[in-house]
């Protein structure tokens, strides 16, 4: 009855999800099962990286791995076919059945093959690493023939690789027979390259402006005394407040349809994030419904997810505009380029110490940078000035901010 049965379709193919935001294809970057694993409905059957992700794919069954169709590191496309799942029906089926003597014929598992132990030649034509330490090499570039491998017959282990990132520049030991070399990108890399090659295209329209931010602080440290609240997080709530009074910069913009553009209502702001992995742009959902302690906790969300390389779909998609603020680590002036299909995209500089003359003398004030780059298509110049006059109105009086809050 059993070997029937899974003629009939327990084995259940499971492919490769659609990740949205156009993705065509992912590379496995770890698997949690093997063949023959019991597996519950959604636990996680892979990581997978993207171009524009890092992500957890779960199960669509519960039963049993039957088989993986890919290793780590493969690519694998949308719609092809990922894992077979013994479902759980033939065994739930045959409890309602007599009990026989025949013992149910057990899923095959590969005989294991007594490797001999390597010789010295033929260490020297292949260099054994585990996956984990594969992927860890790849991530920061390292070449695995530079790294002395202390596992099993020299296996580079992911301790190899990290002992290696940790030694001194002059003590790793090179057999490059030239100083340049060439580096694979990373899936993440790929996408910024791929995201800004089309934001090039776009006709840029640039504003800058410098914007007092002395009372904000003071108002922040006055937040900060029931909560911590970031420059970030009162940048992001006073900038959705702007837009309720110029919705156009909330827009989108096919060229495939070049005389039409769609205006949201929903202000999901996407928040440009430096992480282990580099560039991601995840966003806020909804910010014009949120408090400023609601945005606060998203933010610190985000950030999370962030570095523990945990962004998915969710997060990532459907963001209507984007704030860079690349003051956290340096500078004052950018150049933001557009993140399509958005309009508009505004970078943030450091906090400045400056004088300014103020009452007939000169006091200091805490300044800030701001650059827009719009889409020229959509956007004009006028339009972005007098949003740029209303965000500023917001941060420099924050109690012109507070009024405004639901």
């Amino acid at each position: 009855m059993l070997k029937i049965l899974k003629y009939f379709g327990t084995i259940k193919h499971f492919k490769l999800p659609d990740l949205g935001e156009k993705i065509k294809e992912a590379t496995i970057v770890k698997w949690h099962v093997k063949e023959g694993d019991k597996i519950s409905e959604f636990d996680p059957v892979a990581d997978v990286s993207t171009d524009k992700m890092f992500t957890q794919i779960p199960s669509s069954f519960t039963g049993v791995i039957h088989k993986r169709y890919h290793k780590e590191q493969d690519q694998c496309q949308v719609g092809e076919l990922f894992v077979d799942i013994d479902v759980d029906e033939a065994s739930s089926l045959s409890n309602h059945t007599t009990q026989t003597t025949q013992q149910p014929s057990p899923i095959p598992i590969p005989k294991p093959q007594i490797a001999s132990k390597p010789t010295p030649q033929r260490e020297s034509l292949l260099q054994r690493i585990s996956p984990s330490a594969k992927y860890l090499a790849q991530l920061h570039n390292i070449d695995i023939n530079d790294v002395k491998g202390t596992g099993i017959y020299g296996t580079i282990t992911k301790d190899d690789i990290s002992n290696y990132q940790n030694q001194p520049k002059q003590q790793q030991q090179t057999t490059s027979t030239s100083q340049s070399q060439t580096i694979k990108m990373s899936d993440f890399q790929k996408g910024m390259q791929k995201s800004m090659t089309e934001s090039n295209t776009i006709p840029h329209l640039y504003l800058q402006e410098e914007i007092d931010v002395t009372s904000l602080s003071s108002f922040r440290e006055e937040l900060k005394k029931q909560q911590n609240i970031t420059f970030m997080t009162l940048f992001i709530k006073s900038f959705s407040l702007a837009l309720l009074q110029f919705p156009i910069l909330n827009s989108t913009y096919d060229p495939s349809a070049p005389f039409q553009f769609i205006t949201h209502q929903d202000h999901n702001i996407s928040i440009a994030m430096d992480s282990p992995k580099g560039l991601v742009v995840p966003n806020i959902k909804q910010v014009q419904n949120l408090s400023i302690l609601e945005v606060q906790q998203q933010l610190n969300k985000l950030k999370k997810l962030g570095d523990e390389s945990k962004l998915g779909p969710n997060e990532l998609n459907n963001g209507t505009i984007c704030i860079s603020n690349i003051g956290t680590i340096a500078g004052t002036y950018v150049g933001p380029l557009i993140l399509p299909p958005q309009v508009c995209i505004v970078g943030i500089g450091r906090v400045v110490l400056q004088p300014r003359f103020i009452a007939g003398s000169y006091q200091p004030r805490k300044i800030i940078y701001t650059s827009f780059g719009c889409d020229h298509r959509i956007l004009d110049g006028a339009t972005i000035a007098r949003f740029q006059n209303t965000w500023k109105q917001y941060l420099e009086q924050p109690e012109q901010m507070m009024v405004k809050l639901k």
